[in-house]
């Protein structure tokens, strides 16, 4: 059959599909170069390290610059809004936010963490919605993070000498998601694209930089005897297994080395972590040990927390707490300084600072980025070019489960850090939608390569 008569049935798949298919680059090239810049900056946290960048407030300039880029490329008609389902749900749940704060038990601290916390957190993820919609800026995100998470623990490690410790346990240099107890989730959610990119036949040269991220990481896990976050990378090791590795050879390889790099470090731990886990399951024989008693402690508060969580769910079932407010509530109705602390639980934290109806919007934005992924991945099956993508898609609901299960352990709900996968949910998602009319279709004849989006590694 003829070009012509190609091109002709061409002519007969929809408008709106051959619009967003034969855009090469979406627009917004710089608002995400700031937002890469951006990302860098909260992850690795330089000024933790060299304090005299703190005054220059990075984060702050970064976010500016990408925001005054998107306007720009909007206004001048370079990019078009995308309304991903994602952000609507964070919207709705903002606008909840917002109308339960003249309820809440303190009211101005409830608005401020609402401006100074929530709404940076969801201009950062409309950003990110906005302009990660072609898979090399995908990629080039998640190579920032893991570049950033590398830099961090490798200077943690190398530097202990240097760096925080609480008793035997290592605090490390980084005072955000890659600090303490937020590390395992940390690496829980960014091990199933390192397993992906492992998969996809990277260079030497990267494959040894993500080797080392993963040694790094899961080392620094150990040395910080964190429970919630050993456990949550076990999770993750098999979500990772089952969406991402076990399809393949080569993803069967990298997975036992995943798992023997786990089983290694969890075997050379210190006995700081043996103590703290067996914790968990109340051997009474380990009591005599101060740190098994500090451990023992400390899982009676986060029990304790935990109820308080739930009890103030059920006495402000609507509006809750106000953003914020649960350890000011807690500390002061108990009069102890030991109850001036968060939940230690994404969910309940949600529940008891933002109502039910919160923590309903928060589960179904989580389902619906799990979902809308994971029918990307499968609308992708029968089409082999579109292997990263593929990947990609299977990666992102492996992590965004890893952080469900990790959010049961540490209160992340209103920083950056859990909306970094769902945006790779929404830019999977939309790469898809591009390629997905096309992939599904069996034409005569071959396109020409200009006609579909780049999805080679």
């Amino acid at each position: 059959m003829s070009e012509t008569t190609a091109l002709t049935m061409m002519a007969s798949v929809p408008k709106e599909d051959l619009v967003d298919l034969t855009v090469p680059e979406p627009g917004g090239r710089w608002a995400f170069l700031f937002l890469w810049l951006f990302t860098v900056a909260i992850f690795a946290r330089p000024e933790d390290i060299f304090p005299l960048l703190g005054q220059l407030h990075l984060t702050f300039i970064f976010a500016g610059c990408a925001g005054i880029a998107f306007i720009g490329a909007l206004v001048s008609g370079r990019m078009r809004f995308f309304w991903a389902p994602e952000l609507k749900i964070t919207l709705l749940l903002t606008g909840w936010y917002a109308v339960g704060i003249p309820f809440a038990y303190w009211s101005s601290g409830s608005l401020q963490i609402f401006v100074n916390v929530w709404l940076k957190t969801l201009f950062i993820f409309l950003l990110l919605t906005q302009t990660l919609l072609t898979l090399g800026r995908v990629r080039a995100l998640l190579w920032a993070i893991i570049l950033s998470e590398l830099a961090v623990t490798g200077y943690s490690l190398t530097q202990s000498s240097r760096v925080t410790w609480v008793g035997e346990r290592m605090l490390g240099s980084n005072q955000g998601i890659l600090g303490w107890n937020f590390l395992g989730i940390a690496v829980a959610i960014t091990l199933p694209y390192i397993a992906a990119i492992f998969v996809l036949r990277c260079s030497a040269f990267k494959s040894l930089v993500l080797v080392a991220a993963v040694l790094s990481m899961i080392w620094m896990l150990m040395l910080t005897a964190s429970r919630g976050g050993v456990m949550n990378v076990v999770v993750s090791v098999v979500l990772t297994w089952f969406f991402v590795l076990r399809g393949s050879s080569r993803g069967r390889i990298v997975g036992a080395g995943i798992v023997l790099a786990l089983a290694l470090a969890i075997g050379l731990a210190p006995q700081v972590l043996w103590q703290r886990l067996q914790t968990i399951w109340g051997d009474t024989d380990i009591y005599a040990s101060q740190v098994a008693a500090s451990a023992e402690e400390s899982k009676e508060d986060h029990l304790s927390v935990l109820v308080r969580s739930l009890q103030y769910t059920i006495e402000r079932p609507i509006f809750g707490l106000g953003l914020g407010n649960f350890q000011v509530a807690s500390g002061t109705e108990l009069g102890q300084p030991s109850a001036w602390m968060g939940t230690h639980n994404t969910f309940t934290e949600i529940s008891s600072e933002g109502g039910i109806p919160a923590l309903l919007l928060f589960l179904s934005l989580l389902v619906c980025a799990i979902r809308n992924v994971g029918r990307a991945s499968m609308s992708l099956v029968s089409c082999p070019e579109s292997t990263e993508l593929q990947l990609m898609a299977r990666a992102t609901r492996a992590s965004l489960l890893s952080f469900a299960f990790g959010a049961f352990f540490a209160h992340l709900a209103y920083e950056y850090y859990c909306f970094y996968p769902l945006a790779v949910a929404v830019g999977t998602q939309y790469v898809a939608a591009r390629y997905a009319p096309f992939a599904s279709r069996a034409l005569p004849i071959p396109l020409s390569s200009k006609h579909l989006p780049q999805v080679a590694c």
